[in-house]
């Protein structure tokens, strides 16, 4: 197998809001804590790349953090919305 190894420059620390901060250690946590992981692979253009960059580095979390947290959060709402609308459906039905 060949794996790749990249070297990093660690960034000095950032001085963030207290919520920021709060959610910062949260996501951080939250992503340090699952035990069983999936890897996940996809595409995107550079533009995309470094849009979420950007936004991840606002609360000072890894991109990938950034990425797994807000497609879980973007997930639940859909699944929230959709169950949502097969009861409402069920209840027009009725």
């Amino acid at each position: 197998m060949n794996t790749k190894r990249r070297r990093y420059v660690e960034l000095p620390d950032e001085e963030l809001l207290p919520e920021l901060d709060a959610k910062a250690r949260s996501m951080i946590a939250q992503a340090e804590e699952e035990i069983e992981e999936a890897r996940v692979n996809f595409r995107w253009g550079k533009t995309q790349v470094d849009l979420v960059k950007s936004a991840a580095a606002l609360i000072g979390v890894p991109y990938q953090t950034y990425i797994k947290e807000v497609v879980f959060r973007q997930a639940l709402a859909d699944l929230q919305g959709a169950r949502r609308l097969v009861q409402a459906g069920r209840r027009s039905a009725r």
